[in-house]
C-alpha cells in the first residue's frame, strides 16, 4: 500500500489504490479513514478505486492538530497531483462529504463529479448538532469507546468490525476532535450554486435528521437524489449493495 508526499506539509499520507478507469476518491468521515469504505472495494472491478487517509488519521502522518475542511481538500487535489489525475469523481460520506464539496467549489476544474452519502453543506438541524457534540465529546473522554460504537454501527461482520475499530485506535486524538470542530462551523451552502457538476446525493430513509439538509442542495443545476429505504445513515457500509449500485450507475452516465 503505498503513501505519497504531501505537497503543502511534506508528511507522509497514506492511501489504497485499486482498478483502472474512471478514478473515484472516496473521503471519509473525522477518525474512521479508509477502512470505512471496505464495502467500496468491490467497485474496483470497474473504475480506479482511490482511498486516502486524511492527514492525523489512520496510517496518515498527523500533519496539524488543528487541520480545516480547506486543508482536507488541499491533501485530495496532492494526491490527483501525486498520480497526475487531472480530475476524479469525489465522493464524500458523512462529514467527509464537506471535504468533497469543498474541493469542487475551490478545484472545480479537478472534481469530475460530487458524491455524497448523507450530505451536508452545513450542520443546521439539532439531531445532527446533538451528533458532532456527542463525538467530540467522546474524543476527549473515551476514543475507544467511540471507535468501538461506531465500528458496530458500520458493520455486522466480526472481522470488519475489528479491522475498523484497529484502524481508528491509530488516528490522532486531537486532529480527529478538531476534524469534528471546524466541520461544525463549516458552511458552504451560500456557494452552492457554483457546484455545477453531476452530483448524487445518497440518503437513508431513516436519517431524517441528516436527509433535512438535502433542501440546500436545489442550487446545484445537477443534482440526483437517491433515497435507500429502511436504512440509516451508514448506507456505504450498512447498505452497500444499493450504494454501490447507485453510484456505479451515476458513474457510468457522466
Amino acid at each position: 500500500m503505498p503513501y505519497y508526499t504531501d505537497s503543502h506539509s511534506g508528511k507522509a499520507l497514506f492511501y489504497e489504490d485499486s482498478g483502472e478507469g474512471q478514478p473515484v476518491v472516496f473521503i471519509h468521515p473525522p477518525g474512521m479513514g479508509r477502512m470505512v469504505f471496505k464495502m467500496q472495494h468491490e467497485l474496483a472491478a470497474k473504475y480506479r478505486i482511490l482511498l486516502p487517509d486524511l492527514s492525523g488519521n489512520g496510517d496518515s502522518d498527523v500533519v496539524t492538530h488543528s487541520p480545516d475542511i480547506t486543508w482536507y481538500a488541499r491533501e485530495v487535489i496532492s494526491l490527483l497531483d501525486h498520480l497526475q489525475l487531472e480530475s476524479a469523481v469525489i465522493a464524500g460520506y458523512s462529514c467527509g462529504g464537506m471535504v468533497a464539496q469543498e474541493t469542487a467549489l475551490t478545484y472545480p476544474e479537478r472534481a469530475r463529479a460530487v458524491i455524497l452519502a448523507g450530505g451536508f453543506p452545513k450542520v443546521e438541524t439539532g439531531g445532527l448538532r446533538f451528533e458532532f457534540h456527542g463525538g467530540m465529546y467522546w474524543v476527549e473522554k473515551s476514543p475507544e469507546t467511540l471507535a468501538k460504537l461506531l465500528s458496530h454501527s458500520h458493520f455486522k461482520d466480526e472481522k470488519l468490525k475489528r479491522e475498523l475499530n484497529e484502524h481508528m485506535a491509530k488516528s490522532d486524538h486531537e486532529a480527529w476532535h478538531a476534524f469534528y470542530d471546524r466541520a461544525l462551523h463549516y458552511d458552504c451552502s451560500h456557494r452552492l450554486e457554483n457546484l455545477r457538476q453531476p452530483l448524487l446525493l445518497v440518503y437513508g430513509s431513516k436519517e431524517f435528521w441528516i436527509s433535512e439538509h438535502s433542501h440546500f442542495y436545489q442550487a446545484c443545476p445537477q443534482a440526483k437524489m437517491v433515497v435507500i429505504e429502511d436504512a440509516y445513515h451508514q448506507t456505504p457500509a450498512t447498505h452497500y449493495d444499493r450504494f454501490n449500485e447507485a453510484a456505479s450507475q451515476f458513474i457510468d452516465a457522466l
